[in-house]
């Protein structure tokens, strides 16, 4: 009888949350891994007990559920909760911009559904990088909204059009300042991928929390 091959064997660990954030920098969201500038000193000897790729982690008083990816980075799987659905957004600060302006982490396969949900603030951010943590509310301007992006096919010329809808909800105690949101190709690159644009006249950054749905 032949003798069976393991492929390959994910292990586990258990523990609070707190114990499992001391594995990685203060404030770290498991994207960026070894090497990014934003987190300066994370590396594999400063932290040498981060998660290996395809190693789960749960957090027994949280009830969240992490997934080790390569290079120091880290998947949210879950969080269980009473209240409902609960997501790990990317979240990026906007410096003020005075023309359309592409958010690089936002740059997408060019796809016909793609919805972004959002969240805006004045919120100042933190240190160290990337920013607030979401839900931090700000002191004079805060966001609720959702990005709907459609696209066309791309004829020789001109650019297929892409079309972006904003629906939001907000509080703005200076009506003087405003923020916009545009989606264009990126004709540099095929055209093959879809660029989210945004422009602001905020004195300060603000702070921009997403998270996506498409199809898969």
């Amino acid at each position: 009888m032949a003798t069976p091959v393991v492929v390959s064997r994910i292990q586990n660990r258990r523990g609070t949350q707190s114990q499992f954030d001391t594995l990685y920098p203060v404030g770290y969201q498991g994207i960026g891994g070894y090497g990014d500038p934003s987190w300066p000193g994370f590396d594999s000897t400063n932290y040498p007990n981060v998660l290996m790729p395809g190693e789960l982690a749960l957090c027994t008083d949280s009830r969240n559920v992490f997934l080790g990816n390569s290079n120091g980075e880290y998947i949210k799987l879950s969080t269980i909760n009473t209240s409902g659905i609960q997501l790990t957004p990317l979240t990026i600060s906007l410096p003020p911009v005075g023309v359309p302006t592409v958010i690089p982490e936002l740059t997408y396969a060019v796809t016909n559904f793609f919805t972004l949900l959002y969240d805006l603030t004045d919120a100042p951010p933190d240190i160290p990088p990337p920013g607030t943590a979401p839900g931090v509310v700000g002191s004079s301007f805060s966001s609720n909204g959702e990005l709907k992006i459609t696209a066309i096919a791309s004829p020789p010329v001109p650019p297929s059009p892409v079309t972006l809808v904003d629906t939001s909800v907000e509080i703005n105690l200076n009506p003087s300042y405003n923020i916009g949101f545009s989606a264009k190709y990126d004709n540099d690159l095929g055209p093959s991928n879809i660029q989210i644009c945004y422009q602001h006249n905020f004195p300060t950054p603000l702070i921009f929390s997403t998270s996506t749905i498409q199809w898969i």
